[in-house]
């Protein structure tokens, strides 16, 4: 009785991430493999299938970046749990190029970031499109709507 009681809570208390809940960009915490972490996310698509990028406190001066792609059964590139690439970040006239690593808990393509002037730039665009530089990851484009709002939310807390 105890096994489907807590699979129910677990289920209720895990963020569901359809994309009419997340077309704009939130911060809250959330539930991580290591407790509760304080999340700025976004996500793009349509119905249940989306792409995530999220933000989380990493080293002083730092965010860690999360990407979650819609990916094709063949996600990661031929079943390599070591894959590695570069993820470009283009906004507006800048880009970013940021080395990521594959994360097999969820998925994830997952690197880091210095605050200053990524996300000083991400505060400020419209939308950020996200693109593997080998063309072997899913790209993305997400609305930036909200992100400035999220982005100074998560950033007060790193800072603590």
């Amino acid at each position: 009785m105890r096994l489907p009681v807590a699979l129910a809570i677990l289920l209720l208390s895990t963020p569901a991430y359809a994309a009419e809940d997340c077309k704009a960009w939130t911060a809250a915490v959330e539930e991580d493999e290591g407790g509760p972490v304080m999340t700025a996310r976004v996500c793009a698509g349509t119905g249940d299938i989306v792409n995530q990028l999220s933000f989380q406190c990493g080293a002083k001066g730092e965010l860690m970046i999360r990407y979650v792609p819609v990916a094709p059964e063949n996600y990661p590139p031929a079943g390599n749990g070591n894959f590695e690439t570069d993820l470009e970040f283009s906004l507006g006239q800048e880009m970013f190029t940021r080395h990521a690593r594959y994360e097999d808990m969820d998925g994830a393509m997952a690197t880091e970031t210095e605050i200053d002037p990524f996300v000083s730039t991400l505060m400020v665009q419209k939308k950020v499109d996200v693109n593997d530089v080998t063309g072997k990851v899913p790209s993305a484009t997400f609305t930036l709507k909200g992100a400035k709002k999220a982005l100074e939310k998560l950033i007060a807390t790193c800072e603590k």
